[in-house]
């Protein structure tokens, strides 16, 4: 392994708010590449990356591949989605992916852009709206939507969290050295994980299931055990316009004018971490990568270390932006998970303690309905005034009675709480079966994100502008038929009996591997094929699929609940 490097290349300081999301229908053109935005993006990522190839080989590196793969972040994009701005800054910006692209395929002659974008909206649709399946068209490059490929599964001996992984055969070349990796995510806050930057990037490399699985307090713990099987070889961040709030809601913009280019992706994170004016050190997944060895302290930072603040996201219904914006929506916590503070006095807890029951639990359900008010928050009719109950944990036992504080440190039993007046939402599977059976919109899963955003939506009595067909112009012309043909691609190798995701099961429990030997348990990873699925096996995978539609037609659990 060479020395680790990070490159920092500012931007000429322009107007780069034009075409930021999607492509305009011009591109390709004399008059697109002649536009000086476009001439100033790809001349700052050309600089960035030849730099780094004059101080590591880059170049002949990436010649010594049989492919290059490139993933950008197109985990939802916002074009003319409905919300109140027609863009938001959520996916990397296709002129600085355009001239990544151009700057590889320069040097390779098979390059494959690879992603799988959040649920319900496939990566084929994500491609047509921002323009992607026209760069990959300009270049002769191959353009892959993850989700439609069969996986091939891991054990990661290592790991604390993700013990069995599943990544689609395209990115088995990455593990077995066939190809380089690219990562080119967007500098931007996130409502998990703080920030989501380059090796974060990877959670669009596993089938939608297994991001499901801990997508809890656990998820920094996860994502930082997925570098045990692979990680860039080089990472590309987008900090031309970057993005501030509760990704993946829609973000508000920030003029960075920066391109970060490394061959040490947790390097490249944790100087970008402080350029967006946070702590690397108090940031969790940077604290995981470290602990398990994978940053690199002699790194040589090259450039501008020049710090832009960006508003962090919220996480918490108590505090922040969305208890201001949502001043009706009473969030009521009562986890004993995660080192929850112990509560032996209901009547004594202080504000402090209630947010700290709260933020037991940042990387799942409670982040999923944060990212719900948020999309609410952005859009062209926001319902601030709904009145809500949040039911968060099981509730504290003391004395043979389950407590839950709000953000005073009020206590309310089970039966405050649905004696209150209020809706509730009973949120994650982790409130109890009890609570889930009488809450107004239960969330049953631990984590789904898309089931966290439809109890949100019924709530707010309203469908998600991303869901709704009239202010989405992109969601019947292509989001839905790009759906109906993954599902068919999904459909097919399961019935082949080759496996597209792990069996679709929740809760917060950690997924353990068989027994190994003293040998095999110091190994970073372990091939671990999935057998031929049995007849059983693919009714359940074409059952458990289905869940994908399902996530698209939010809008019918809201007429079903208003109807009933």
């Amino acid at each position: 392994m060479g020395k680790s490097y990070v490159i920092l290349k500012d931007a000429p300081i322009m107007d780069y708010m034009t075409d930021y999301v999607a492509l305009p229908k011009n591109y390709g053109t004399y008059e697109y590449f002649n536009r000086e935005d476009v001439k100033a993006i790809r001349e700052t990522v050309f600089a960035a990356l030849d730099d780094l190839d004059a101080r590591t080989g880059l170049t002949e590196e990436v010649k010594g591949y049989k492919k290059v793969i490139i993933k950008p972040n197109l985990v939802n994009v916002y074009h003319k989605a409905g919300f109140a701005e027609e863009d938001y800054p959520e996916t990397t910006d296709p002129r600085v992916f355009e001239a990544v692209v151009n700057w590889f395929r320069d040097r390779n002659d098979h390059v494959i852009i690879a992603e799988s974008s959040g649920k319900p909206f496939p990566a084929s649709a994500s491609f047509v709206i921002t323009g992607y399946d026209r760069i990959a068209k300009h270049y002769g490059c191959e353009l892959v939507p993850l989700e439609r490929r069969p996986v091939v599964r891991y054990m990661l001996p290592k790991a604390e969290v993700m013990k069995e992984i599943l990544i689609p055969d395209t990115f088995d070349d990455i593990v077995n050295g066939d190809a380089f990796y690219v990562s080119v995510p967007k500098m931007k806050t996130n409502i998990y994980t703080g920030v989501t930057l380059g090796f974060k990037n990877a959670m669009g490399t596993i089938p939608y299931f297994l991001r499901e699985r801990n997508h809890t307090h656990d998820i920094n713990k996860k994502l930082a055990d997925m570098l045990y099987l692979f990680k860039p070889n080089c990472t590309v961040i987008d900090g031309i316009i970057g993005g501030e709030g509760n990704t993946p809601a829609p973000v508000d913009p920030v003029d960075v004018h920066m391109i970060v280019a490394s061959n040490q992706s947790v390097e490249a994170d944790r100087i970008t971490t402080y350029m967006m004016g946070f702590d690397p050190n108090e940031n969790k997944l940077i604290q995981e990568a470290d602990k398990r060895g994978f940053g690199d302290k002699d790194v040589e930072i090259i450039g501008n270390v020049r710090v832009t603040p960006f508003r962090p996201a919220c996480p918490s219904l108590m505090r922040g932006e969305l208890h201001e914006k949502y001043p009706n929506v009473v969030a009521v916590a009562g986890h004993t998970i995660n080192g929850a503070p112990e509560i032996t006095d209901p009547n004594s807890v202080t504000p402090d303690q209630a947010f700290a029951l709260e933020q037991a639990c940042v990387g799942g359900c409670l982040s999923s309905v944060g990212f719900g008010f948020a999309c609410d928050d952005q859009s062209k009719t926001s319902h601030y005034d709904v009145k809500l109950m949040v039911i968060e944990g099981s509730g504290v036992p003391i004395n043979g009675t389950r407590y839950w504080f709000d953000r005073d440190g009020k206590p309310y039993t089970k039966e405050d709480i649905f004696n209150s007046g209020y809706r509730t939402m009973a949120m994650g599977m982790c409130t109890g079966e009890d609570m889930l059976a009488e809450a107004t919109f239960p969330i049953k899963r631990c984590c789904d994100p898309a089931e966290c955003l439809n109890a949100v939506s019924n709530s707010l009595g309203t469908v998600t502008s991303q869901l709704n067909p009239v202010t989405n112009t992109s969601l019947v012309p292509v989001a839905v038929p790009k759906l109906l043909s993954t599902l068919y691609w999904r459909s097919k190798w399961i019935l082949q009996g080759k496996a597209v995701d792990v069996p679709q099961e929740h809760g917060d429990k950690i997924w353990e591997l068989p027994a190994l030997s003293p040998e095999d348990a110091q190994k970073n990873y372990i091939s671990w094929p999935v057998p031929p699925l049995t007849t059983q096996q693919k009714i359940s995978g074409i059952t458990d699929m289905l869940n994908l539609a399902e996530s698209l037609t939010g809008m019918f659990g809201m007429i079903k609940y208003y109807t009933k």
